[in-house]
């Protein structure tokens, strides 16, 4: 698994993807809830990890770092104000597991994780952002130049696995 820098057919692909969210945004309509009916906005691709009744987990298509996973509530929620703590402690079990393999698999020295519910229509996500030996530390990790995620069904098999195990 590693990021490849984007060509401009998928600079342009990730332009319609944010387009397409700020036009379901301006309609009233969740894009999260939205993409849960469809899978047109943030498609599995072979990119889901972990999957259970309260959430989704997936490798990002267009990361900033590699290995940056996207936790997404199958309930819909506009930020974490709204969270019911049950869920927040199950998103933090799951989280706890994939950093752990972050760590593992992909030798990642730390993983930060935020949250970047904004705009109209919102729905509950995080995101883990894991840094390599090497990489700058801190906050820079969140605004690194989007990639595209390449050469990574074998990790996802992986990771789906190990999940199995620590969930």
């Amino acid at each position: 698994m590693y990021i490849k820098a984007l060509s401009e057919s998928e600079k342009m692909q990730l332009k319609q993807r944010s387009n397409r969210i700020k036009e379901l945004q301006e309609q009233g309509i969740c894009f999260g809830c939205y993409n849960f009916e469809t899978d047109e906005i943030f498609p599995g691709e072979g990119l889901i990890i972990y999957e259970d009744d309260k959430v989704r987990c997936q490798f990002e298509k267009f990361p900033r770092a590699t290995g940056q996973t996207t936790i997404v509530a199958k309930e819909h929620y506009e930020d974490i104000s709204e969270m019911p703590l049950e869920l927040g402690t199950h998103i933090l079990k799951i989280s706890n597991a994939i950093i752990k393999l972050h760590k593992e698999i992909i030798g990642a020295e730390k993983v930060y994780m935020c949250t970047l519910c904004d705009g109209k229509r919102n729905h509950l996500h995080f995101s883990l952002f894991p840094r390599l030996k090497g990489e700058t530390i801190g906050f820079k990790n969140f605004v690194k130049e989007d990639g595209i995620l390449m050469d990574y069904h074998e990790t996802v098999e992986i990771y789906k696995e190990k999940m199995k195990e620590l969930v």
